[in-house]
């Protein structure tokens, strides 16, 4: 069982951070795939209303890589420190 967050070391709360950051960016991939197997199934689509409801999932997906990335910033300084100087 895992400690409580009190009881961890330095060392095992770093760890704790990185399997945090692993599973985050395996989260991150999942919803760019989506949103791209989305995009592909929208300019397939010849029915509005798919139309519609693909894009309103899409806008969704994308809001969800954004708050991945938002978590993902605060866990780790390097990447924060990296988006903070490509997207300025």
């Amino acid at each position: 069982m895992d400690q409580p967050f009190e009881e961890r070391s330095d060392f095992e709360e770093q760890v704790a951070i990185e399997d945090d950051l692993e599973m985050l960016r395996e989260d991150l991939i999942g919803e760019l795939q989506a949103i791209n197997q989305y995009q592909q199934h929208l300019e397939d689509t010849e029915s509005e209303e798919a139309a519609i409801t693909l894009q309103h999932i899409i806008e969704d997906e994308k809001e969800h890589v954004a708050e991945l990335l938002r978590v993902i910033q605060r866990l780790d300084s390097v990447q924060a420190e990296k988006l903070k100087k490509e997207l300025l």
